[in-house]
């Protein structure tokens, strides 16, 4: 891995993938990295940013996570607040309820800063944890039964770039972070998983499939799902 200074987007990390043929990008955590082929020049590089700088611009603001005291996160089901408290410096105390959950940062903390950022959304990705088989899983069988298709088992699991998983074995997994979406956009990626249950891919056939079980609304809830703001890091 090597990186590149941009005048905009500052150092830029990248990769170098001997059997890419196309660059590829993506934000993490406010910097950008780049996968490039063996053979591209750093004008090559330089060429594409530019190309692609809007669109680029328009991800990073997507993806730059903000936080501060009093604001409340609206999840599946129930809130969070994020909070400050006195009492345990250097921790991040949570608080319970059947729908709201309080993130309490020690006071005064720097909301600005970058490992402030992780270490609120890692909290707020332990809330999502532990409330997700209670809430996820009754959605995610109550949508089965409504389509008449149904995995051997469901399966909470992690991931936020992976949000669904149909395995081989029918089982489908579901991120913990799907209680930070509304409730419609939970049911499209559990009908995605579904239809996996029938096509093993993503022909025509699979998504004519994804939309039946969605009432024509695949195309409307795909688009929604793209521009939604995560409220943790992704």
């Amino acid at each position: 891995m090597y990186f590149i200074e941009d005048k905009e987007f500052g150092r830029v990390l990248l990769t170098v993938r001997r059997n890419m043929r196309n660059m590829t990008m993506r934000w993490k955590a406010g910097t950008l990295y780049m996968s490039v082929p063996a053979v591209v020049s750093r004008a090559d590089i330089e060429r594409v940013l530019n190309d692609i700088r809007p669109k680029l611009r328009k991800a990073k603001e997507k993806n730059d996570i903000s936080y501060h005291t009093g604001q409340v996160i609206q999840c599946y089901d129930f809130t969070i607040t994020i909070d400050e408290q006195d009492k345990l410096p250097g921790r991040i105390v949570f608080g319970y309820s059947e729908t709201h959950v309080t993130v309490s940062v020690p006071q005064g903390i720097d909301f600005d800063n970058h490992n402030t950022k992780k270490w609120i959304s890692k909290a707020l990705k332990v809330v999502a944890q532990d409330k997700a088989s209670r809430l996820l899983l009754p959605l995610a069988k109550s949508i089965t039964q409504r389509v008449g298709v149904a995995p051997n088992h469901f399966e909470i699991g992690r991931g936020l770039r992976k949000l669904g998983h149909c395995t081989p074995g029918k089982v489908i997994q579901l991120s913990a972070n799907l209680v930070f979406l509304p409730a419609e956009l939970i049911e499209y990626i559990v009908c995605h998983e579904l239809a996996h249950l029938t096509h093993m891919n993503h022909s025509p056939q699979f998504h004519a499939l994804v939309n039946t079980y969605l009432m024509g609304r695949e195309k409307e809830l795909e688009k929604k799902l793209k521009a939604f703001n995560w409220p943790v890091i992704r």
